[in-house]
């Protein structure tokens, strides 16, 4: 893998979109594991809008501020002691929109804990970050690969396999993508993958 498509798998496949990515395929695939069956797509693709927002534009837009302060150095958060502040900001903004949507409509619920789920995922890399440089990006490919193999065997999903299967590939790439651009060390990367995958089958098995 050469530099460049490892720049540009960094960037498609950034943490920050996971929750989209996850969302998108489980109100369209397995609604029903959600309680959203009901749903009009239409009030299913306000959600998604919703969880882009708070999930990725706010906290990118935040980190260009930090960045414009002067509070980091890099938008890649490449400086470990920089990553702290943006990750514990993120993490406050996906609790609030989990706290949001609970508040918002019954049938949210599931969405709901499924943030707070990653919430505690992002806060986990953020205190790990205190001393030591875990992926990221592998922490949040490996959330989604949890979320969907949690969600398939405990509610017998089976149109969550191909999804799950191509997510698994992709953490492949995503893992050497960060290895060839030197952010991390295999064991920080690999890590990152085996975090996100625990947390998010843990939280599955206590929220399903």
């Amino acid at each position: 893998m050469n530099t460049r498509l490892a720049t540009f798998l960094s960037f498609i496949l950034h943490p920050l979109l996971m929750p989209t990515v996850l969302f998108m395929i489980l109100f369209f695939l397995a609604p029903v594991s959600l309680g959203l069956e009901g749903l009009e797509p239409m009030f299913r693709w306000i959600v998604i809008g919703f969880v882009f927002i708070y999930t990725f534009a706010i906290p990118a837009y935040l980190i260009y501020l930090l960045k414009r302060w002067g509070f980091i150095s890099s938008l890649q958060l490449e400086n470990l002691q920089e990553r702290r502040l943006p990750y514990l900001l993120t993490a406050l903004i996906y609790g609030l929109l989990g706290y949001f949507l609970y508040n918002k409509n019954s049938s949210l619920f599931a969405c709901a804990y499924i943030l707070w789920s990653i919430t505690i995922v992002i806060l986990c890399v953020a205190l790990i970050s205190f001393r030591w440089q875990i992926s990221a990006h592998g922490a949040g490919i490996g959330g989604v690969i949890g979320a969907l193999a949690g969600i398939m065997v405990k509610m017998g999903e089976s149109a969550l396999f191909m999804p799950l299967l191509f997510c698994m590939i992709l953490a492949g790439y995503v893992l050497g993508a960060r290895l060839q651009l030197n952010a991390h060390t295999p064991k920080q990367a690999w890590a990152g993958l085996f975090l996100g995958v625990g947390l998010s089958l843990l939280a599955v098995s206590y929220f399903f």
